[in-house]
């Protein structure tokens, strides 16, 4: 599994050297404008040139702004005003149903954050139709790109809620945290967790829909429960993270992302692209040996070498 993901993650990231100069070309969005790029403000000159190459930017085809650490406390209301500030992300607006979708440009380069805790953040936070392609020239943990996108769209004219967002940045750190922990551990796999927070969330929101009511700390716990269960991760997930689990979901419920039919409709997207995902992921690991995936690793790593030799 471990390394059937790090295939997938380098697959992607050289199919997106295509996606990101198409991106530049898009059609200009008359409410949104051209594409916005929020950057590092630590980046040196060449680092910001270098992110211009790699996102596919051209003078005039995008519009863009300095992330710093003053922007990471204001928008995620934690973190340290000097903070080194080095990823950056490009935020395209979608039409209307379209969803949210992150791409990772420098899988090796963001160490913590995946692309599907990006969107699962996003969509809680209030974000809506946008491609967002991250990357950073150095090795970063990631959690600070995010707030490079609120402040996207704070820049144009869209004033993300500070609860949800609160929420949302809580959402990404238990996330990454129990990946972390289960890093080593061959029986887990991230994509699953985050799937498994998708239901957790759809099912609060159909809850509140379905009865007009939020739901009870006993109901909570027994759809996390059975969520968990239905993932196989019942016997991975710790006591202390189930608790973080059950403290997040009572506090998302909260926010008015409960009542949001926009909110839904974007969950929706994203759970069928995580779930075509997984799909893919099963499907891969039934029919290769570890001595094939080994090959195709290695294949894989040399042909993008040679892309860039």
């Amino acid at each position: 599994m471990k390394i059937l993901k790090k295939i997938m993650m380098l697959t992607l990231a050289a199919s997106l050297l295509l996606s990101s100069q198409i991106a530049a070309l898009a059609t200009i969005d008359e409410l949104w404008g051209v594409p916005f790029l929020a950057y590092g403000a630590s980046l040196s000159e060449a680092e910001l040139e270098q992110m211009h190459t790699l996102f596919g930017l051209e003078a005039g085809n995008f519009d863009s702004a300095a992330v710093d650490g003053h922007d990471l406390v204001y928008f995620l209301g934690r973190g340290n005003p000097n903070s080194s500030m080095l990823s950056s992300a490009l935020i395209t607006h979608r039409e209307a149903g379209t969803g949210v979708e992150v791409e990772i440009l420098t899988p090796n380069n963001i160490t913590r954050v995946t692309d599907t805790q990006y969107a699962t953040a996003m969509i809680t936070a209030g974000v809506t139709d946008a491609l967002v392609q991250v990357a950073s020239p150095q090795m970063v943990t990631g959690e600070a790109a995010l707030a490079g996108i609120y402040k996207a769209f704070s820049e144009r004219g869209v004033e993300l809620d500070e609860a949800r967002m609160a929420v949302a940045q809580e959402q990404l750190e238990i996330t990454s945290n129990i990946a972390d922990y289960h890093e080593d551990n061959d029986n887990f796999d991230s994509t699953i967790l985050d799937q498994a927070v998708i239901e957790i969330q759809g099912w609060l929101a159909d809850h509140y829909e379905e009865t007009g009511q939020l739901a009870t700390p006993e109901e909570i716990e027994n759809i996390i429960n059975e969520v968990l269960e239905n993932n196989n991760l019942d016997g991975i997930i710790t006591p202390n993270q189930l608790q973080n689990i059950l403290g997040f979901a009572s506090r998302f419920q909260l926010t008015d992302a409960i009542n949001s039919p926009e909110f839904r409709n974007q969950l929706n997207s994203l759970a069928d692209r995580v779930g075509n995902l997984i799909s893919d992921l099963n499907l891969n690991i039934d029919n290769l040996d570890r001595s094939t995936l080994r090959t195709w690793w290695d294949n894989a790593i040399n042909w993008l070498r040679g892309l860039f030799s």
